[in-house]
């Protein structure tokens, strides 16, 4: 009968403490959300059902321009909008195999093993980790824009390189005219920049040579999006934003371990089901 008691009390104080980790922080321990509650700014989720958050990229060579898009984009950002200085950071998600350039053979080409290798790299991914040289450009009772410098790893094909783009955010308090769009403050960002084939080991088939032919060396990428703090059907995801992404059912951050909500294989915290460190 001790031994049972003992445990009732050991599973409430468990209990107990795992609560106030959820509160505070990342539940399981991901860098993305627990940087996220340290930054102490306001959580922007993206995701927009109808799927007017657009990735453009384009490609420009002699023989052949090429212009894809993608709807999906998935990620947070947080930034306040009230102590800009403070900067910000964030994460944008793209699945390969939502890009699309009106050639049903040639999106397949795109994802496969010869390009973005859609199977094995499933995901372009841009973690902004620092938001910098913040500028307020213009004011109003329930607007802010900025312009700022976002640095961060952009992962393409398998392989991260840091990058620093320029951005322009723009703050929307909610009102009625922003309620249309979607409910909650709004983030409103948009920025365009470069990134090289060659730096992400992308060459095409071997010995075509299709590279500065018919795809530029450089592709052309331009962002579009809102986020809402409203948050969204991803706001109940205690891991970072990826459940979405996943058809892994009881497992809201997409691991195959149905008993570990991130699907590690040893929770390394008893307090945390994540495995992550407190």
């Amino acid at each position: 009968m001790k031994t049972l008691k003992s445990i009732i009390l050991g599973l409430t104080l468990v209990s107990a403490i795992s609560s106030v980790s959820f509160a505070q922080s990342n539940p399981c321990g991901g860098k993305n959300m627990k940087s996220m509650g340290d930054h102490g700014g306001m959580v922007f989720t993206i995701e927009d059902p109808m799927g007017r958050n657009t990735v453009t990229f384009k490609s420009t060579a002699p023989l052949e321009d090429i212009v894809g898009t993608s709807n999906q984009i998935s990620g947070q950002l947080v930034f306040d909008p009230n102590n800009p200085d403070a900067g910000g950071h964030g994460e944008f998600v793209v699945p390969v195999k939502t890009l699309n350039t009106g050639i049903p053979l040639r999106d397949e080409h795109l994802a496969g093993a010869d390009w973005l290798n859609a199977d094995k790299n499933p995901n372009i991914e841009f973690r902004i980790t620092e938001v910098k040289n913040v500028k307020e450009v213009k004011s109003t009772k329930d607007a802010k824009t900025f312009e700022v410098t976002a640095i961060g790893d952009f992962s393409l094909n398998g392989k991260t390189k840091r990058i620093s783009v320029p951005a322009r955010i723009t703050y929307l308090k909610e009102n009625k005219m922003t309620e249309q769009k979607m409910p909650g403050d709004l983030l409103a960002a948009r920025t365009t920049f470069e990134v090289a084939l060659a730096d992400f080991g992308i060459t095409g088939p071997k010995g075509m040579n299709l590279i500065g032919s018919k795809v530029g060396e450089k592709v052309e990428i331009d962002l579009s999006l809102i986020a809402s703090s409203a948050g969204g059907a991803m706001a109940g995801n205690p891991c970072g934003g990826k459940a979405q992404m996943t058809k892994a059912a009881g497992n809201p951050c997409g691991g195959k371990a149905a008993m570990n909500p991130c699907g590690g294989k040893k929770p390394q915290n008893p307090c945390n089901p994540c495995g992550g460190k407190m």
